[in-house]
C-alpha cells in the first residue's frame, strides 16, 4: 500500500516537473492521459482559458467529476481501479466552445481514444445597451433560442442557423434579468443579461 502511494505521488511530482518545464510559446490546448504503474491515471491539459471547467461524465451522462482550471496548466491524478470501465467522456468547457473527448478505460490503463473528438461552439453573447447580438458557433446545427424572464415565462422563442448572427432587441421588455438558452440539438447553454 506505501509503495503505491508513492509511485502515484511520484507520478504527480514527475507531471508538476514537466509542467513546469513546458514551453509556453505553443498556444494550442494539449490534453494527455497517462497511466502510470497500472494503478494512475494521469490526465494533463496545457495552454486553457483560467475558469475552463473540465469534467468527466460516464456512459449514462452521470457526473463522475469535475473542477474548475484556475491556472493555463491543470493536471489531476485519478486511482484506476475506481474507475468507471469502458467508455467515459472528458468534456473542456470554457466561454466559447466545449470539447468532448473519449477516454477507454480497462482494468489496466487508460487511453484517449483520437478518432472520438467533437467541438461544440458556444453562442457568443455581446450587450450593447438593450440589444442582444449573438454569433453562433459554426456546428451545422439549427440552434433554438429562447429568453426568458426571472420567473421562466418566455419573452421570446427563435431558430437561428449556426455560423450566422443574430441582434435581439430587448428594449420592449420591462427591467430585470433575462436567461438566453440556446439549443443545439444534444446540447443546451445559458447566458443571463441584465436590463436596466
Amino acid at each position: 500500500m506505501k509503495t503505491s502511494i508513492k509511485n502515484i505521488a511520484a507520478a504527480f511530482m514527475m507531471l508538476a516537473a514537466s509542467s513546469l518545464s513546458a514551453n509556453n510559446s505553443n498556444s494550442e490546448k494539449s490534453v494527455k492521459v497517462s497511466t502510470e504503474n497500472s494503478k494512475a491515471v494521469v490526465l494533463q491539459l496545457n495552454n486553457l482559458s483560467a475558469g475552463t471547467s473540465i469534467s468527466i461524465v460516464g456512459q449514462n451522462g452521470e457526473t463522475l467529476f469535475q473542477d474548475k482550471a484556475e491556472h493555463a496548466r491543470y493536471a489531476k491524478v485519478f486511482n484506476l481501479q475506481q474507475m468507471q470501465i469502458g467508455e467515459v467522456y472528458l468534456e473542456i468547457e470554457n466561454d466559447e466552445q466545449l470539447e468532448i473527448l473519449t477516454i477507454q478505460v480497462t482494468d489496466t490503463q487508460a487511453y484517449l481514444e483520437k478518432a472520438a473528438e467533437a467541438t461544440i461552439q458556444k453562442p457568443i453573447l455581446k450587450m450593447n445597451g438593450d440589444q442582444a447580438k449573438v454569433f453562433f458557433g459554426n456546428n451545422e446545427v439549427i440552434v433554438k433560442v429562447t429568453i426568458m424572464d426571472a420567473n421562466g415565462e418566455i419573452a421570446y422563442r427563435q431558430s437561428a442557423e449556426s455560423g450566422s448572427a443574430s441582434t435581439y432587441d430587448l428594449s420592449d421588455l420591462p427591467a430585470g434579468s433575462y436567461t438566453f438558452q440556446f439549443n443545439t440539438g444534444d446540447r443546451t447553454f445559458y447566458q443571463v443579461v441584465s436590463i436596466k
